[in-house]
């Protein structure tokens, strides 16, 4: 299985063009996608980028909701109605729509960073600040499980 991996920084221009590391291209190409779909995180301090097939995986869980409840229409909207596919061109590159951008203050560069089955965008210290607190929280949290006790890796 090919995943998303690692943290790239490239720059963005004015109009919002930006080139999607090649290694997430051959991701995407290896799933037979020519093509990202993006669409801002839910507190929206970045934009979650995945293929088409991670999107149809999102949609099959919305569907498992009582067709008429409310956690089915606040998901449904939340997720697919700012959703867009982004065709990637000859160059490798997407146009990250401004209002994606803005949003997510990102001008300048931005960095695409792995998850695994998905990728994000984030304007890159935002990111970095993002990571050194989540790695903290991973500490805590091994430290917690283990009852305070350190692993053979401390």
């Amino acid at each position: 299985m090919a995943l998303f991996l690692s943290t790239y920084v490239n720059k963005v221009d004015k109009k919002g063009r930006v080139s999607v590391p090649a290694k997430f291209r051959a991701v995407l190409a290896s799933k037979g996608f020519d093509s990202v779909v993006l669409l801002p995180t839910i507190n929206g301090d970045a934009i979650d980028a995945c293929g088409m097939d991670v999107m149809e995986r999102l949609l099959e869980k919305i569907g498992g909701f009582d067709p008429l409840s409310e956690d089915r229409e606040s998901f449904a909207d939340a997720l697919m109605s700012d959703a867009v596919e982004l065709p990637i061109d000859g160059d490798g590159r997407i146009m990250v729509p401004l209002e994606l951008l803005e949003n997510a203050g990102i001008e300048g560069q931005c960095a695409f960073v792995g998850r695994g089955d998905s990728f994000q965008i984030w304007q890159p210290e935002a990111f970095e600040i993002r990571k050194k607190q989540a790695r903290a929280r991973a500490v805590q949290k091994r430290a917690s499980s283990l009852g305070g006790e350190g692993g053979a890796n401390d």
